[in-house]
């Protein structure tokens, strides 16, 4: 009986040692394993002061793109009454559930294109093929012309590359019409590939601009504030810790 408690007693200090909240993960940056979480943080774009919104600490093993999904949902549930209008993130974030998400929720995404990914090889639909960013090509194998976005009906207009001035100057033409052929894209079909604002618009280089505010934001948390240099051994702790530098964040601005 005494064996009995000490062996219960045992798992049970092994069960309070090892939280079900952290795991094994992989660092990149240091290039090894390492066990416990990452912080994955919401950041104001707009601010001039890289402010957090809403720091997180997510598993070691979890990927960007699933923390981005828990973060989103308990945002949205906690802080009924914040809008935004904009997501901007990067390559690890390219994935299709996260564009129909921000899209039922008029979002516009802002996400660079992971072109590893076997959604960016380029598409073709009836003739028409399109480049890994979404840009129909015409028949002579030219990127077609792009006419503006339709918001009201979350389309994109494109027309053929080798009209001047309404003359359609290509020898083979592959429309009777005199404006040459035009091509719709629908964000409902692929929001991934057909954005609502084009990667390769001046709007989408000026807002994808201001990722670099997490990037500023994270140097302040890990070197400003030091977090790396605690010795925590508790989620809770941690917790504490990291909404502490966050309150300091936004008391400085």
């Amino acid at each position: 009986m005494q064996l009995s408690r000490i062996r219960r007693c045992t798992m049970q200090v092994l069960s309070y040692l090892l939280p079900t909240d952290c795991d094994m993960g992989w660092d990149s940056y240091r290039n090894k394993y390492f066990f416990g979480y990452h912080l994955y943080t919401f950041v104001a774009a707009d601010s001039p002061y890289d402010l957090p919104l809403y720091p997180r600490l997510q598993r070691a093993s979890r990927h960007d793109a699933t923390s981005w999904v828990v973060s989103a949902r308990e945002f949205v549930e906690r802080f009924r009454d914040y809008t935004w209008d904009k997501a901007i993130l990067d390559a690890a974030h390219d994935a299709l559930p996260i564009y129909e998400y921000l899209h039922s929720r008029s979002i516009r995404p802002f996400i660079d294109l992971n072109l590893r990914s076997t959604g960016s090889k380029g598409v073709q639909k009836d003739d028409i093929t399109f480049s890994p960013t979404g840009i129909p090509f015409c028949k002579k194998g030219l990127e077609m012309k792009d006419r503006g976005y339709d918001s009201t009906r979350g389309r994109r207009k494109y027309y053929c590359p080798l009209v001047v001035k309404g003359v359609v100057t290509c020898n083979t033409p592959c429309s009777d019409s005199p404006y040459g052929r035009c091509v719709y894209t629908y964000t409902k079909h692929n929001p991934r590939l057909f954005p609502p604002v084009a990667r390769n618009s001046n709007e989408w280089v000026n807002v994808y601009k201001r990722r670099t505010t997490c990037e500023r934001s994270n140097k302040r948390v890990k070197e400003d504030y030091h977090l790396e240099a605690a010795k925590h051994r508790s989620t809770m702790m941690w917790t504490v810790r990291i909404y502490g530098i966050a309150m300091c964040q936004h008391m400085d601005a």
